[in-house]
């Protein structure tokens, strides 16, 4: 069972965590975490996939052909899912944290292809996923899992979620994480 609730908070994957792991150099955004585990999405890698192609598959016209689909985690990979502001809504959304949401519906491309969209939002293809007690374990480097396996936190803001990705995501993460900590100090 968790100790406290991570909703809208960040993990970034250690440093010391093997390149060969899923998580390597990951940030993760938590949406949900509770007594029956804990859910989020990692938005910092994306797929090689334009969320326009997927939309042409479903006969949606999307305007932007350069957005991305990010890879949110390795559990059920042919979901989609969308972090956005939270001022938005579609006919499954659920408040993820903070000032976000989190929206999966059939509805939600056709929306935002006709002007009803966002502000700032990101699209994943799979979540990540912790059965209860799991994540507890992985942060505090309890048996089975090392400090390798452990994570650095974050509160997150709308800055590091929308305007980073990749390799430079993950570096403004950890020292987002060292900011954060050290303010918790002093």
């Amino acid at each position: 069972m968790t100790t406290k609730n991570r909703k809208g908070q960040l993990l970034i994957s250690h440093p010391n965590l093997p390149s060969d792991n899923f998580f390597y150099r990951s940030v993760v955004y938590i949406y949900e975490d509770g007594k029956d585990g804990t859910l989020g999405v990692v938005i910092n890698k994306h797929t090689d996939h334009k969320v326009k192609d997927l939309c042409k598959t479903k006969g949606i016209m999307f305007p932007d052909s350069t957005r991305m689909i990010f890879q949110g985690g390795p559990v059920n990979p042919g979901s989609i899912v969308i972090l956005h502001t939270d001022e938005w809504s579609s006919g499954n959304t659920m408040y993820a944290g903070g000032r976000f949401n989190l929206s999966s519906d059939e509805h939600m491309f056709t929306k935002i292809a006709m002007g009803d969209q966002p502000a700032y939002y990101r699209v994943m293809a799979g979540i990540s996923a912790w059965g209860p007690g799991q994540l507890d374990m992985e942060l505090n480097a309890r048996f089975p899992y090392t400090s390798a396996n452990s994570w650095l936190t974050a509160t997150a803001n709308d800055s590091i979620i929308y305007e980073y990705d990749g390799d430079e995501q993950w570096n403004e993460a950890v020292k987002l994480s060292s900011q954060q900590m050290i303010h918790t100090y002093f």
